[in-house]
């Protein structure tokens, strides 16, 4: 709509739409979510390979914690994302929650499905 228009019926447009999201850096993005969850789940495999008998399923359980605790984060700030209209980076976190419960489903059909 022409300004003239506008400033004659006092229409206001949010200026701040035609403002272009702030630079979405997808790759350090990803690599900082990623080293997250690769170095927690070193450090619990490191731990259950050092462990003994029931210990091992302590760490394991703890270990689902972890990753459980890592998809919470990586959900709320698909949210956030969303919010700031940074798509990319939601994309991303929504890639590694996907991939993450896949991998669980996987685990799961196989346990289950081997009894």
């Amino acid at each position: 709509m022409n300004r003239e228009l506008r400033e004659l019926f006092e229409i206001k447009q949010d200026e701040e739409k035609n403002i272009q999201p702030a630079d979405q850096n997808v790759k350090n993005h990803i690599l900082i979510r990623l080293a997250a969850l690769i170095f927690g789940s070193i450090v619990f495999f490191i731990a259950m390979t050092q462990a003994k008998g029931w210990d091992v399923l302590g760490y394991l359980f703890f270990m689902m914690i972890f990753h459980a605790v890592w998809l919470l984060f990586i959900i709320i700030e698909m949210a956030i994302l969303q919010g700031n209209e940074k798509l990319k980076l939601r994309n991303v976190n929504l890639t590694f929650t996907l991939i993450l419960l896949l991998i669980y489903g996987i685990g799961a059909a196989v346990i289950l499905g081997g009894s």
